[in-house]
């Protein structure tokens, strides 16, 4: 809920001066913005836009699962933990929920999970992850690739939640070939919101099953933008100018500050500092003094966990300003 990046306004504001060339996705701003994404990938891929990230993560699902089929993902995944049960309510399909490792899935755990199935009782049809977790810890491309191989041999797909997919790519300086198209990651979303856009994510089919009807779906999730060239814009320009790297790497470089800042005060940090995402135990005390200057509550109570997030507006004065509280 940070800004919109000043670049991104400005985008916007001088595209809104052009004349209109298309609507719902058939713009000049939205194609180039797909044809952006398609120079990643060797294979034919079909981009949908949606406004928020828990449209996309419903809309990919739509797509590729069937009435009957359910999802596998690790309890803390942000479609079964933060999205108020919008998976179950729109599509009706379940989530089957295991235990990982700091928010992450493996290949150990899903060949567990999968042998405790019997008729009947669940089909699973998609693994769906977030990368980086709900717990600010990276995936590597080897483990996602060891994830792929593993759902694929079962007849299953691969999802990867990307609202913060642009942190993830930075902090393993790598890209979306190897990540994705090398992994063989079968859909994921890439998200805008988080890397300075005002709104938007893109999420990205590399199956051709999967590019039936994809313009009905997204009518049908409300995500039918007849302006979308607002939303377009916004894409092509983080991907053209590689805003999105920026943006990610100084919120990749502000979390680990925060980090240093914080384990000086002796602050336990619970999990790696993967991203820009930095979880530490506080105390009662020293909440209610870090909310004088910050919106801050418990992530989990019982722990006295605290997630602080670091965005491209983050800064070393208010890092201090936070410190000092403490």
């Amino acid at each position: 809920w940070t800004n919109a990046h000043p670049e991104i306004l400005q985008e916007m504001l001088r595209i809104n001066g052009d004349p209109v060339d298309g609507k719902v996705g058939n713009d000049g701003q939205t194609q180039r913005a797909t044809a952006l994404m398609q120079s990643y990938f060797h294979d034919e891929i079909r981009v949908v836009y949606t406004m928020n990230g828990t449209a996309a993560n419903i809309l990919a699902m739509k797509s590729m699962l069937d009435r009957w089929g359910t999802i596998i993902c690790e309890e803390n995944t942000h479609i079964n933990t933060y999205e108020c049960g919008a998976f179950e309510s729109m599509l009706g399909n379940k989530i089957l929920s295991v235990r990982g490792e700091m928010g992450k899935l493996n290949p150990s755990v899903l060949e567990s999970c999968l042998a405790r199935i019997s008729k009947y009782s669940y089909l699973p049809q998609a693994v769906v992850i977030t990368q980086p977790t709900e717990l600010g810890v990276l995936y590597t491309n080897a483990e996602i690739k060891a994830i792929c191989d593993l759902a694929h041999a079962h007849g299953m797909y691969v999802y990867i939640d990307g609202a913060r997919l642009s942190n993830a790519l930075v902090a393993l300086d790598t890209d979306l070939t190897q990540m994705i198209e090398q992994t063989d990651v079968d859909a994921f979303s890439f998200g805008g919101t988080k890397a300075g856009a005002m709104f938007g994510e893109m999420v990205v089919f590399r199956r051709k099953e999967h590019f039936t009807a994809l313009s009905y779906l997204q009518k049908q999730a409300l995500q039918h933008l007849d302006k979308s060239k607002f939303l377009g814009v916004q894409m092509e320009y983080l991907l053209r100018s590689g805003l999105w790297k920026r943006t990610a790497a100084h919120a990749n470089a502000m979390a680990k500050q925060l980090e240093h800042g914080l384990r000086e005060k002796a602050v336990e940090i619970a999990y790696p500092v993967d991203t820009n995402m930095v979880f530490c135990i506080l105390n009662p005390d020293q909440l209610k003094r870090m909310n004088q200057a910050f919106d801050v509550t418990y992530w989990n109570a019982e722990q006295k966990l605290v997630r602080l997030a670091t965005t491209f507006e983050t800064d070393p004065v208010s890092i201090d300003t936070l410190l000092s509280l403490l």
